[in-house]
């Protein structure tokens, strides 16, 4: 049961949303789920999810002046391929799958569904377009379905449209540098007389060089039982650290055993970094793009005990957040839409622009 439902959305992109765009990388998450899991059922629980997330169900309209707006109207329904599932590792096969596959931004929906089933195990494997959405939105999607599949008659509460994350709904834009415009301006002007522009069809070859010039990419998994969960949560708590910064401690120690301190060593952490609760309006549980990326200083020094260097490492990124404007993003904004769509396609060789290797 759904209430309140306004299936009408017309929302122009914002910057950090337009840098995705082009993203060669999809954002992929597995449930895995003790027993069966009728397809009809799944596929009348997503029909339902769409009005409650209004994200779930856009395409991108690339406007006269190259604007990109997200829109709902028009937009197919969701398909939910359905396969027989035979392993404990075929979910994994399945998502790095689906991480090579780009989306069709001019039609839509941004999203897509595996069910893999037997008659005991279901894994569901879920696929989206990062321009859409985080890590946080898939885990709320993910338990907005177990929940409908628990609870058919629940009513599935609408969410407010997704706040945009722009000069207003942050607490402290970039600043705005005159230099910076009228370079940033003569760049624009340069780079409109090459007429340049993307499209679906371009995006799909850009996925597949970026796969075939990234083919070493993989997905390693590394599952940890209940109970552990529980006591790296409670001892995370204990010494004051994120289970993040246990991870990374955990990955650099791992790193550090791997490498030593010889080159190719590089102590430089890039980190994943929520906005959710660092802008000025709500977010709540809102399917949509609310990350931002931290680049600070982690060497692992092996005479100090895990937890030493774990906290030494909390306090350092607090540090570099406190220093670093995760908001710097915005700043595309002053870029011709499409100078910033060439990006990627600049990077991986399929266009040549002197402008977009600067900007690279």
């Amino acid at each position: 049961m759904v209430t309140n439902y306004n299936p009408q959305l017309k929302r122009r992109m914002t910057a950090p949303e337009r840098v995705l765009l082009m993203l060669p990388l999809n954002v992929v998450m597995v449930a895995k789920i003790r027993g069966s899991i009728d397809v009809e059922r799944l596929t009348a629980i997503l029909d339902g999810l769409r009005k409650r997330h209004a994200l779930l169900v856009v395409r991108v309209v690339i406007d006269e002046k190259n604007n990109a707006w997200y829109v709902t109207e028009g937009v197919p329904e969701f398909t939910v391929t359905t396969i027989p599932r035979q392993t404990e590792e075929q979910c994994l096969q399945v998502a790095v799958k689906e991480w090579q596959i780009s989306f069709p931004i001019e039609t839509g929906p941004l999203v897509r569904f595996s069910l893999l089933h037997s008659s005991d195990r279901t894994d569901l494997v879920i696929c989206a377009h990062h321009a859409i959405c985080d890590g946080i939105s898939l885990t709320y999607l993910i338990r907005d379905i177990l929940r409908q599949l628990a609870e058919p008659d629940r009513a599935a509460e609408i969410l407010p449209e997704p706040p945009a994350i722009t000069r207003d709904t942050v607490p402290s834009p970039p600043p705005s540098n005159l230099i910076a415009k009228g370079v940033i301006g003569v760049f624009n002007k340069l780079w409109a007389r090459q007429n340049i522009s993307f499209n679906s069809d371009d995006l799909k070859q850009l996925h597949q060089v970026f796969w075939e010039q990234n083919r070493a990419a993989g997905l390693l998994a590394w599952e940890i039982s209940v109970a552990e969960t529980k006591a790296l949560v409670s001892r995370c708590r204990a010494e004051n650290v994120t289970i993040n910064t246990a991870l990374w401690t955990t990955f650099l120690a791992a790193q550090h055993d791997v490498q030593g301190d010889a080159e190719p060593y590089r102590p430089s952490a890039g980190l994943a970094v929520s906005t959710r609760d660092k802008l000025n309006v709500p977010v709540g549980e809102a399917f949509g793009f609310y990350a931002a990326s931290l680049t600070t200083q982690l060497r692992y020094e092996p005479h100090r005990t895990f937890w030493d260097s774990a906290r030494i490492f909390h306090e350092k990124i607090k540090d570099s957040l406190a220093q670093t404007n995760i908001f710097r993003s915005l700043s595309a904004e002053l870029l011709a839409p499409t100078l910033l769509d060439s990006l990627y396609f600049s990077k991986y060789g399929l266009i040549k622009s002197r402008l977009s290797d600067k900007l690279v």
